[in-house]
């Protein structure tokens, strides 16, 4: 019989990070990837203009930055709700 599978057991994690900084203009957003999740270990996984996922290491100071850049375009491009 095939193999039983509950929900999304099979996480998409990142196994290492790297040290080099992403150039910002490539990166369209991120996410966190956190030990309590189910990885291994935590990580920024910055998702670039053509989909591909960079797993860069949590703390670092430039990954705080881009993350800072991205979270200000983002609210740059939400819509104004009007009450």
């Amino acid at each position: 019989p095939p193999p039983v599978r509950s929900g999304n057991n099979v996480l998409d994690c990142c196994l290492r990070t790297r040290e080099t900084p992403i150039p910002p203009r490539i990166v369209q957003d991120y996410q966190l990837q956190l030990v309590q999740d189910g990885c291994n270990i935590p990580a920024a996984v910055f998702i670039t203009t053509k989909g591909k996922r960079l797993c860069a290491p949590l703390h670092s100071l430039w990954v705080i930055r881009l993350q800072e850049k991205v979270d200000a375009r983002r609210v740059r491009s939400m819509p104004i709700l009007s009450h």
